[in-house]
């Protein structure tokens, strides 16, 4: 098992990873929505988001890692501070059959690994409340809660 940084060769690859991730974690954090409207959403934003994949990939303040076993089994992304923003680990997506095998571990420890080399001293991560996987994750790291975000639908 490799970890090494993604090119825009693997971006295929990045993005059924990606959007097996979604799919599980929508059906976890909003129970009524139904798959096909999940998966309706993630083909309406591919363009935009092979984009922003593609723009991370070649970006010197973003960084995107990918772990390999034959095949990419996973992947992590961070992206470095600016003025509007803080340090933060974006994404860690893990083929379905990879997950709770310390991969995702392996790929925050390298993400950390790179902030700080790049002088960070803080790094926040973002994910859905019910989304215990991750959440233990990054607690293994030292993470702490610190804030809760809200969201309302507008009808």
């Amino acid at each position: 098992m490799k970890i090494r940084e993604a090119k825009v060769k693997d971006l295929k690859e990045i993005d059924e990873i990606y959007k097996e991730g979604i799919l599980d974690e929508e059906r976890i954090q909003f129970l009524r929505k139904n798959i096909k409207e999940i998966l309706d959403n993630l083909n309406k934003s591919e363009k935009y988001r092979l984009k922003g994949f593609r723009k991370a990939i070649s970006s010197s303040k973003e960084r995107i890692l990918v772990c390999e076993d034959g095949r990419i089994i996973g992947f992590g992304g961070a992206v470095l501070s600016n003025k509007k923003r803080g340090a933060e680990i974006t994404l860690i997506y893990l083929r379905g059959e990879y997950r709770n095998k310390g991969i995702g571990s392996k790929l925050v420890k390298e993400l950390l690994k790179w902030l700080k080399n790049n002088n960070e001293k803080n790094v926040y991560v973002t994910m859905g409340v019910k989304n215990k996987a991750s959440i233990n994750l990054h607690k293994k790291f030292g993470f702490k809660t610190t804030s809760i975000i809200m969201q309302k639908k507008l009808k």
